[in-house]
């Protein structure tokens, strides 16, 4: 039976130096803090030239108190879906900071959250080291790890030293890096200047590579992820077969003496 698995994963966001944007900020925000970042391909980290942190979380900060203006209590909010999970978001940012690493809680009135069950607040989270949880686990909640990076190759190579990603989101301008940073990484799908979007394209193949899922579904390539193509061949008068039929004789060695020079 034909099969095809979405597996999710850690989606990077690559963000071009230059780039940290209104525009390009907004639409991190939008992704990751969509359904409180329970989808399978909100962005799950963020990978910021090491000159604009500091300026990536300030507008980080602004434009999700733009989007939310009452807080975590907002209408428009997503709560986390259960107990568990929230735990789970919990002990993620209860590692990091035992590991050194700083957290920045976003937004208008973060405390807030703590009035409405099983709400969590939008998270910045800085100085993350391989040692803790939150660089290795799918997040699954409105947490958002920045890693600084000096060069795009830099990136690039952070990126392909993990599991291949389900999404992966570029923010650029520049073609060359651009054409890098598509041909050099493998992911199943990438949005360039936005997020999540390509999901709602029914002409794209979506799915996952490697640990991140196998197989496509949308559109033609859906139709063949999921169909058996019966091959059936009809054999025509001349069959080739004859001359490696038993018993064999000298044309059989001709015909493997000219197969096998």
């Amino acid at each position: 039976m034909p099969v095809t698995l979405e597996l999710g994963g850690k989606s990077p966001t690559i963000v071009a130096r230059g780039r940290v944007t209104d525009k390009t900020v907004e639409s991190i925000v939008f992704g990751k803090l969509l359904s409180g970042g329970q989808t399978c391909i909100a962005p799950d980290y963020a990978l910021v030239h090491e000159s604009e942190v500091g300026t990536f979380v300030q507008r980080y900060d602004a434009l999700v108190k733009a989007a939310y203006p009452d807080g975590p209590t907002s209408v428009d909010y997503t709560s986390i879906v259960n107990q568990q999970q929230y735990d789970i978001l919990v002990e993620l940012i209860a590692d990091a900071r035992a590991h050194s690493a700083t957290i920045v809680e976003v937004g208008h009135r973060p405390q807030d959250a703590a009035l409405r069950p099983h709400t969590f607040p939008p998270t910045v989270v800085l100085g993350v080291t391989d040692e803790m949880r939150i660089a290795h686990e799918e997040i699954s909640g409105p947490i958002l790890p920045i890693f600084p990076y000096g060069t795009i190759d830099d990136a690039i190579d952070y990126v392909n030293e993990r599991p291949r990603p389900l999404a992966l989101y570029y923010f650029g301008a520049d073609d060359a890096d651009r054409r890098r940073v598509l041909d050099r990484t493998t992911s199943g799908n990438v949005t360039v200047n936005g997020t999540i979007m390509h999901v709602g394209q029914d002409d794209l193949p979506f799915g996952g590579v490697g640990e991140s899922g196998m197989g496509k579904y949308h559109g033609i390539e859906g139709f063949r992820t999921l169909s058996h193509p019966k091959g059936i061949y009809t054999q025509g008068r001349w069959n080739a077969a004859n001359l490696l039929h038993a018993p064999f004789g000298k044309r059989a060695d001709r015909l493997l003496g000219f197969f096998l020079r």
